[in-house]
């Protein structure tokens, strides 16, 4: 001790604060070796320890750890996908070897050959990733869709087998190519895409180059220019009526339908000044693409978005409020179309709707109406729109119900009721559609001909090519095609492999509703799908735009981001 000279007595604490010290210190390594020893994995995380001065701590490095065989896979898959789908997107609409003379097989080897190689990367990267072992796997159902698909070719596999024509039944007829082959094709990719996680930023933009280039030079040949000499060696018959990498006007216009809704949702959720500019460019010249389709399917497509579209904008009040604008760059560029159509010569045909569209007495009005109501609606809450949405259903319902209902009495009770240039597309008829009136009868006589068992699982592909072989319909043209794809389906899946294709398509649209909800970027495959799905009632099912449809099926069918990683 210490004594001062007041007389009292000072302890010394200097030495009672470093024996303190060291009692702290050696409890701290202590329960550091004890921490190491218990956690293997303790380097993963930083552990503090007392040094020289209290103050000061020292921190062991982060490690980290080796990624395990499941996310090596799951990383691969993504990166394959979105390579998949850049291909598809972008290559598949341009590609093309001698002109359109072999124009629809090129498309089928790229579409097979391309799938091929995905799933068998997918199939031999999961033999090689395994999943980790000792680590419990969550289980994933199917997804409905998928299952549908599966039935779908599975009913088409039975009734391929009681065909008398097995080389038809798996090619599928000549030009078409939607025979057992495809069908399984179309089955095993949207299974493997159902099981995926998709980034759709890379195959968006993929899809809006790819449409971009083919409008462009659909536009071209239009007005006469062939760049690619495409229209050489064709007959003076066939120019009007085959357009860009696509071909047939009818073949041209699906995919335009397609591509309209891709651009669409892409244009109405663009932010940004540079992206809203792309996205504008985009729109225009897919526009002008659907303008010079020459195919009324365009039209029914391109309605099926105009009435579908709103009901997806409702919780989005700034897409909502720029869907206006949408249709008013589309009726500007029918303005702008129609200006060059009085300057320059047609080299292909334009539909009737096209043409009276871009007359500037209509397109003109109709463009100065879409930019008035998006003036109107930046004011409009987006509470107020919010509320919109069972209103316009409802509405949506009665108009539907209320145009099938006319349909029907225009052709019965009203069908003397005179309706000038629209009678060609009211009343039905065998001339109706270009004939399609006399092929759609046809194909149900020879459907109701057919072996209850055949009209269970269908007559596969050739029914109709053979069945016309003995009573021809045409006289100078041989029927292939039902020329709608849902009677076509029925004659060659049945009507089980009808009803599954159609419950494989409502699930989708169904799922791609209530993803678009949350993510914005699926609201164009969605709107892609639906249209599709109208306009195929008059159109065919051909490599062109078929196989992109069931990609985007795949799409909207496809893992949520927050879902567990196992596979």
């Amino acid at each position: 001790m210490i004594i001062q000279a007041d007389g009292f007595v000072k302890p010394k604490r200097r030495l009672f604060r470093k024996i303190h010290k060291r009692y702290t210190l050696s409890c701290g390594r202590y329960k550091d070796r004890r921490m190491l020893e218990q956690n293997d994995n303790s380097t993963n995380h930083p552990i503090q320890t007392e040094a020289s001065h209290p103050a000061e701590a020292v921190r062991v490095p982060r490690v980290a750890a080796p990624a395990s065989l499941e996310q090596r896979f799951l990383r691969f898959s993504v990166l394959l996908t979105t390579t998949y789908l850049c291909a598809m997107f972008l290559l598949h609409p341009l590609v093309f070897s001698n002109y359109y003379f072999n124009i629809t097989e090129t498309k089928q080897y790229f579409f097979l050959i391309a799938s091929a190689l995905y799933l068998l990367s997918l199939l031999f990267a999961r033999i090689a990733l395994p999943p980790d072992f000792g680590v419990a796997r969550q289980k994933r159902r199917l997804h409905p869709s998928a299952i549908a698909l599966l039935a779908f070719f599975a009913v088409s596999l039975v009734g391929s087998l009681m065909s008398r024509y097995p080389g038809e039944a798996f090619i599928g007829e000549n030009n078409r190519y939607q025979g057992l082959l495809s069908l399984f094709c179309y089955a095993c990719l949207v299974l493997a895409l159902s099981r995926q996680k998709i980034d759709l930023k890379w195959p968006e933009r993929a899809f809006l180059l790819g449409a971009s280039l083919v409008s462009l030079l659909g536009l071209f040949n239009h007005f006469g220019a062939d760049p690619f000499g495409f229209y050489e060696n064709l007959r003076v018959a066939d120019r009007g009526r085959f357009l860009s990498t696509i071909g047939n006007a009818n073949f041209f216009g699906s995919y335009m339908v397609l591509s309209f809704a891709v651009a669409a949702g892409f244009f109405l959720r663009a932010n940004e000044r540079l992206t809203r500019i792309f996205a504008t460019l985009v729109l225009a010249l897919v526009s002008f693409g659907a303008l010079v389709s020459g195919s009324d399917s365009t039209v029914l497509g391109l309605l099926a978005i105009a009435a579908f579209a709103p009901l997806l904008l409702f919780s989005s009040a700034a897409s909502f409020r720029r869907l206006p604008l949408c249709w008013g760059v589309v009726f500007l560029c029918a303005f702008l179309f129609g200006l060059l159509s009085a300057v320059l010569s047609s080299a292909t045909y334009l539909s009737v709707f096209t043409a009276a569209l871009c007359r500037p007495a209509v397109s003109l009005p109709l463009a100065a109406a879409a930019f008035a109501l998006w003036f109107a609606l930046s004011r409009v809450k987006p509470e107020r729109l919010s509320r919109a949405r069972r209103p316009y259903a409802l509405a949506l319902l009665i108009a539907l119900l209320v145009g099938a209902l006319a349909l029907v009495l225009l052709n019965t009770l009203l069908r003397a009721l005179p309706l000038g240039s629209l009678a060609r597309y009211l009343h039905f008829s065998e001339s109706w559609g270009t004939d399609r009136g006399k092929i759609w009868t046809f194909a149900l006589r020879v459907y109701a001909e057919l072996p209850a068992a055949q009209q269970l699982f269908g007559a596969s592909s050739g029914a109709l090519f053979h069945a016309d072989a003995v009573s021809p319909l045409f006289s100078d043209a041989g029927l292939d095609t039902a020329h709608n794809e849902y009677l076509q389906y029925l004659v060659t899946n049945g009507a089980l492999g009808l009803m599954s294709y159609l419950t494989a398509l409502a699930f989708a649209m169904r799922a791609g509703f209530r993803r678009s909800k949350i993510e914005p970027i699926y609201r164009g495959p969605l709107l892609a799908v639906a249209a599709y799905a109208l306009q195929a009632a008059v159109n065919i099912a051909q490599p062109m735009t078929t196989p992109l449809f069931f990609v985007l099926i795949g799409i909207l069918i496809s893992r949520k981001p927050e879902e567990s990683s196992q596979v």
